[in-house]
């Protein structure tokens, strides 16, 4: 299993991977991988197949998928073909709050729809998906005056047709599918990584013993669960560096940490330099994230 950390700007948490050079391998990747936030993707040419933990769906010309942060999956085009994507990245929850806050009030699932669902959708079928994740993209990468208001409201409404379309259908096939087993711990990271917790409270949510939950996480995220929740205070402090003006001492504040010591000697360890030398040179990075837990910032190569 390979997680993928995309970093997402605190104000505007929404992040557009487009262009030519976004193609799909025809060779099967080695791992499974999941997000840390909602995939959109639209499929320009060719086609191929996706897998969703264990199942396996074909794609093709038109089709959008909507992939919530906690799926594992991975894509693959046909032989002798490269599949031309376009992707958005978005934290739903902050991007719009008080509409998910209002779908939730009216019991209609917003929360695990987020968390587990997938849906790929066909153009005859579904022709509002595509048009809307092209409007989004369209708006991300003119950025003419007003885009911003434009695009929470294009996610708002797509929001609420794809919720609409994952009710509709196979809602608890599709969760008993596709979550794993510490999603659970996953989700309670997400929302509380500022908080301090004991990792037995995290094995709880999974119902494992902390030992067991221990060896299961490490298995498949890679890293011990108490490393995994400072890389991900971390990934969130580079945004804030990045995008705000908070002083250093704040920001390690606001992610988790009692002391700037801290916070300083974990983040040398995740990105090899100190916060304030971080700030100085991202400004010319175009997108830094996480060495190791980093999503795309250019498209892979195709494997030969």
């Amino acid at each position: 299993m390979e997680y993928r950390n995309y970093e997402l700007e605190p104000d505007f948490p929404i992040l557009v991977l487009t262009g030519d050079r976004w193609r799909i391998s025809s060779v099967r990747g080695k791992h499974l991988h999941f997000h840390n936030c909602l995939e959109i993707g639209i499929c320009h040419s060719s086609g191929g197949n996706m897998i969703f933990h264990k199942q396996q769906i074909r794609f093709s010309t038109g089709d959008v998928t909507c992939i919530a942060r906690n799926v594992p999956h991975t894509t693959w085009s046909d032989e002798g073909e490269n599949s031309l994507w376009s992707y958005i990245f978005l934290d739903a929850e902050a991007l719009v709050g008080t509409q998910l806050s209002a779908l939730n009030a009216e019991n209609l699932g917003a929360g695990n729809f987020l968390s587990d669902c997938h849906l790929l959708l066909h153009p005859l079928e579904h022709p509002w998906a595509r048009q809307l994740a092209e409007q989004i993209i369209d708006e991300m990468v003119n950025r003419l005056p007003g885009y911003q208001v434009s695009v929470r409201g294009l996610c708002s409404t797509l929001l609420v047709h794809l919720l609409r379309v994952y009710l509709a259908g196979n809602a608890e096939t599709v969760r008993d599918a596709s979550l794993f087993a510490i999603a659970p711990a996953l989700d309670y990271i997400h929302a509380n990584y500022m908080q301090d917790f004991p990792q037995e409270q995290l094995a709880r949510l999974c119902h494992m013993s902390p030992t067991h939950f221990r060896r299961v996480f490490k298995e498949q995220i890679g890293t011990p669960p108490l490393e995994f929740l400072h890389q991900t205070r971390i990934l969130k402090s580079c945004a804030l560096l990045r995008s705000t003006q908070y002083t250093i001492t704040e920001i390690a504040g606001l992610c988790g940490y009692n002391s700037q010591s801290s916070y300083n000697r974990h983040f040398i360890r995740a990105m090899g330099c100190s916060p304030r030398n971080w700030r100085k040179t991202s400004a010319d990075t175009p997108r830094p994230s996480l060495l190791t837990f980093s999503g795309w910032s250019e498209a892979e190569e195709p494997e030969k």
